[in-house]
């Protein structure tokens, strides 16, 4: 962003648009310390008019108007102007103006005092510089330019209209230039920070607009994804169900024989092929509608123990035909939950499936429940099949992905089981979490929260001591 750049020497931006935002993020920023300075001015430059009593008594009276009738009446003014609209056109001037009118002040003392007021009253200005390029927001060109204005002047005085020893202003000089160098010092570092800090701030805000369009054009576009899906999806299945039943009517023979016996196979591959399409279009309505949030649960009572049994039913003759061996440790305990029924069967005939799927010849698949300590209820699939990199395990609850190139060619799938039956499972404020490593199976945990089990803990724990003692 060239607008950003800064001049080095006067410390302004480049562009005059950046420099009058800058200006009014300052002056609305600071107002409260504005005020502070002023206030703490007028309590420090009125608590010298004591020792003005003590030190130049020659001229108390004139000294007492000039703190209180001239230098504090136009501190309390600009104090009055910070509430006004009219602050912001005289932020700057203002307070330029309070440290060049205190100063004068300061100066004006030296001028008509005797010794030794001439030439210790100097000191003030010292401690009215540094105040002034630090605490107030005096910009750095305002507070060079007044300080500048005060050394002169107090030459002036010093040498002309008051004039003092060589030796003491020599030595006046030194604490004075000493104290104007790091009070501009200080004002030019100081608002040099400040513009950076707005400069910054800036550059973050332009980022996280760019980021929030972004994301806002991803969610537009993922939305668009959805629904194209699911429209998609929906207009497929009608003409597949149609497939389907013809497929049936043929391998059936509903209206007569059809003639030689491959017509029949042909027949039972297309109802083959056509429900495994739609198992595929299904999934892909179902994860459209869960990503939309607008797949809803069918709540009712569900007997985990039948959902995870009717399933395995399910995928009991392709475990066969795999040389794949299904164990079930059936539970004590008939686990009853609030969910889906559909849909949580759904999630175990798609890890059941995949647990089988990638699992060789003579390996195993292992299902058991475990009731937590905290009173959730997990359900642990475990498998001796290919396994996963633990580094892969996250891309695999991404849609349509397979680890590797060579996996999608030796096992079909569209790569949705997984993410659906997670957005599932967080439907029912559970979790799904694969521990796996490769070449040595994987573990997928499906945990349930304690609310959703319909039967209390200590009533399962009743009832299995009095079947324990029966």
């Amino acid at each position: 962003m060239n607008g950003t750049v800064i001049r080095r020497l006067s410390l302004r931006f480049v562009d005059n648009a950046v420099e009058s935002a800058y200006n009014d993020t300052a002056v609305a920023r600071s107002r409260a310390v504005m005020r502070l300075s002023l206030l703490s001015a007028v309590l420090i430059y009125g608590c010298f008019s004591i020792l003005d009593f003590y030190v130049i008594p020659e001229v108390f009276e004139t000294a007492f108007f000039i703190r209180f009738g001239v230098a504090i009446p136009i501190f309390l003014i600009t104090l009055f102007l910070t509430y006004t609209k009219y602050y912001a056109r005289i932020a700057q001037a203002g307070a330029a103006f309070c440290m060049l009118a205190s100063g004068l002040s300061i100066i004006v003392m030296t001028a008509i005092s005797d010794q030794p007021g001439n030439y210790l009253y100097y000191a003030g200005l010292t401690p009215l510089i540094i105040f002034c390029c630090c605490l107030p927001p005096t910009r750095f060109l305002y507070a060079t330019s007044v300080t500048a204005c005060l050394i002169i002047s107090y030459h002036i005085s010093a040498v002309i209209l008051n004039p003092i020893p060589l030796l003491i202003l020599l030595g006046n000089d030194f604490f004075l230039l000493s104290a104007a160098g790091m009070g501009v010092f200080a004002a030019y570092f100081q608002e040099l920070a400040q513009r950076r800090d707005f400069m910054n701030m800036r550059l973050l805000e332009d980022e996280r607009v760019k980021s929030d369009i972004l994301a806002e054009k991803a969610q537009a576009a993922n939305h668009s994804k959805s629904e194209f899906l699911a429209i998609m999806s929906h207009e497929l299945r009608t003409p597949l169900n149609a497939i389907i039943g013809f497929s049936e009517i043929l391998e059936k023979e509903m209206f007569g024989p059809l003639g030689k016996e491959q017509y029949k196979e042909y027949s039972k591959d297309i109802n083959v092929s056509g429900q495994h399409l739609l198992s595929i279009i299904n999934d892909i309505l179902d994860l459209s509608k869960a990503e939309a949030g607008k797949l809803t649960l069918q709540e009712g009572a569900v007997s985990l123990a039948d959902v995870v049994n009717s399933t395995l039913r399910i995928i009991r003759d392709h475990a066969a035909e795999r040389g794949v061996r299904l164990s079930f440790d059936v539970p004590t305990e008939n686990y009853e939950l609030k969910g889906d029924p559909r849909l949580l069967a759904q999630v175990f005939l798609n890890l059941f499936s995949n647990a089988v799927k990638f699992t060789h010849k003579g390996g195993s698949v292992r299902i058991g429940f475990e009731e937590q300590l905290n009173g959730n209820l997990q359900v642990k699939i475990t498998d001796t099949g290919i396994g996963i990199d633990p580094e892969n395990i996250e891309k695999v609850f991404a849609p349509f992905v397979q680890i590797e190139s060579s996996m999608s060619r030796s096992y079909e799938g569209t790569g949705l089981g997984l993410p659906l039956s997670k957005n599932i499972m967080e439907l029912h404020e559970g979790s799904i979490k694969l521990d796996s490593r490769l070449g040595e199976g994987t573990s997928v945990i499906v945990e349930f929260p304690k609310k959703r089990i319909t039967i209390p803990h200590h009533a399962r724990t009743g009832d299995t001591q009095k079947r324990a003692r029966g």
